[in-house]
């Protein structure tokens, strides 16, 4: 029973409470056992089976799908066994001038350590062991990790590049300046992690990072941080390829989610899930989505992190802003009245002598939280020795407050102009029976875009509208709603929404509005 519990301690964050999509690795496994061949007998062969191509098998257990029969009789059976065969101190100090044996064994279709010794391990079914020599000076040691334990560890010298094997994170030790002592601590299957002291025994804590190679910053200017020792990075890098930034908000202090968009592509899903992951763990306020496009040629040249500052003293991080190379602005937060933002605090990311915006560095990979706390910029070298003086976007405009207890809701805004616009696309709530617009891309006759209001890729923006536009706005449920958008000259105009079209005026600032009170639409004169 003993061996069952431990198991079970090593790999409940795998299976949870539910078996929702088993790896076809297990499934495979499963197939292939010979404790499961008395069990379907009557509707599978299994010898015929096993002389399939491998491929060919493993095809064949993708179409089986997730049954705890199969996990049990094959990956746990096999797993449990190696617990009952292998006896292993739970935690081991290693010798790093000495001669490395490392074992791995497999689970969920992923190679994990098991076992680091400075003596020859012996290889059983199942596992891989591996025999290396650590260089005479070790620069850095970096674990490759996920939820369960250690996949791997690599020792670099100064001159050996990381390697990247799709681990979740990766633990990085900077040991250059001291003879490291590395502990190993396991729970009996899978070493859970490990452990790094410095000459003097003092425990180090790693820098963590979704890429064993990360990238070069300035930690005192370019990044806005609680803990950062405790964070968990990751490194958006920004291209020719990336069409555009999305961050995502709950609520007046939280960003919950921020991408590099390049089409709906798998990264973008991916990213979707780490926001409902999130949000999961939130039942209000609700997400606010903003899309910020970046044009060819256009290059994000300053970054501020805005802090509101309380009567108290207290300061609460609300917002990040960006300015382009074309002029262009973004508020990634709340818009408040202007008594409110003399007491915004706005920080530099990027330094007068830093080239354009290479990259964020944020920790929305990490999920242990309810919101994102860490955010920076990576730059590239400067094209010229010419220096921007760090000036923050700052809103004569305040929200459009209809009555006082409006000032008590955040308000978010986008703008754009009007000047130039040949055509939008429209992007629409599916999910309220209505449809309302939620935003726009704005498409310009020089050939730059824009977008004005919430853009959410994963509803879509199959709907083209040209120039000239009106626009039906009112009530809906008690929230005022944007309605929808049309060309003046569309004949839906004259028989829907009667006498709630407006025309947008063909010169000045569209502002887009939206809040928990809906959304509104002002043009501003400048």
């Amino acid at each position: 029973m003993k061996d069952i519990k431990d198991y079970a301690v090593d790999t409940g964050l795998v299976y949870g409470k539910s078996y929702p999509r088993g790896p076809p690795g297990t499934i495979l496994e499963g197939l292939s056992s010979k404790h499961i061949s008395c069990i379907i007998t009557e509707s599978f062969k299994q010898s015929f089976f096993g002389k399939l191509p491998p491929e060919m098998r493993r095809r064949i257990a993708g179409f089986v799908g997730p049954c705890w029969y199969l996990a049990v009789l094959g990956e746990a059976r096999r797993l449990i066994d190696y617990i009952r065969q292998c006896e292993k101190d739970l935690d081991e100090e290693l010798d790093l001038d000495a001669d490395l044996w490392i074992s791995r064994i497999v689970c969920q279709d992923h190679w994990y350590l098991s076992q680091i010794s400075n003596m020859p391990i012996e290889a059983t079914e199942g596992m891989e062991v591996f025999h290396i020599q650590p260089p005479q000076t070790i620069h850095k040691i970096i674990a490759s990790t996920d939820q369960i334990g250690v996949r791997w560890i690599q020792f670099l010298d100064r001159e050996t590049t990381p390697t990247q094997d799709q681990s979740s994170w990766y633990e990085i030790y900077d040991v250059e300046d001291f003879e490291p002592r590395l502990w190993v601590v396991s729970k009996g299957l899978i070493i859970k992690r490990i452990e790094i002291d410095d000459d003097e025994a003092t425990r180090l804590l790693p820098s963590t990072w979704t890429s064993p190679n990360t990238p070069i910053f300035h930690p005192s200017e370019g990044l806005c941080h609680g803990h950062l020792q405790e964070a968990q990075l990751h490194h958006m890098k920004l291209g020719p390829q990336v069409e555009g930034i999305i961050v995502v908000r709950a609520g007046a202090y939280s960003i919950v989610g921020i991408h590099n968009f390049s089409g709906r592509n798998k990264a973008f899903w991916e990213f979707l899930e780490q926001v409902h992951a999130r949000r999961g763990l939130r039942t209000n306020p609700s997400l606010y989505w903003f899309y910020f496009p970046l044009n060819d040629q256009e290059d994000i040249l300053k970054v501020w992190d805005r802090q509101l500052e309380h009567p108290d003293g207290r300061t609460n991080f609300d917002g990040l802003i960006v300015q382009t190379s074309f002029g262009r602005d973004m508020t990634f937060g709340a818009v408040y009245p202007p008594t409110f933002t003399r007491d915004s605090i706005y920080r530099p990311m990027v330094r007068d002598t830093d080239g354009p915006v290479s990259g964020i560095i944020h920790d929305g990979m990490d999920l242990r939280f309810q919101r994102m706390s860490v955010f920076g910029v990576t730059c590239h070298s400067p094209h010229d020795g010419e220096t921007r003086a760090p000036v923050p976007v700052r809103y004569a405009i305040g929200p459009p407050g209809a009555h006082p207890s409006d000032y008590l809701v955040p308000w978010y805004m986008t703008k754009a102009t009007l000047r130039g616009v040949t055509k939008v696309q429209v992007c629409r709530d599916r999910m309220q029976s209505h449809h309302p617009c939620l935003g726009i891309l704005m498409f310009y006759a020089d050939g730059h875009i824009e977008s004005n209001g919430q853009i959410r890729w994963d509803y879509g923006l199959d709907e083209e509208i040209c120039s000239p536009f009106v626009v039906a706005s009112g009530a809906v449920n008690e929230k005022d709603t944007i309605k929808d958008i049309r060309n003046a000259e569309d004949p839906v105009v004259a028989a829907v929404h009667r006498g709630e079209w407006k025309p947008l005026p063909s010169q000045g600032i569209l502002a887009w509005w939206f809040s928990e009170l809906g959304d509104r639409l002002d043009v501003y004169y400048e």
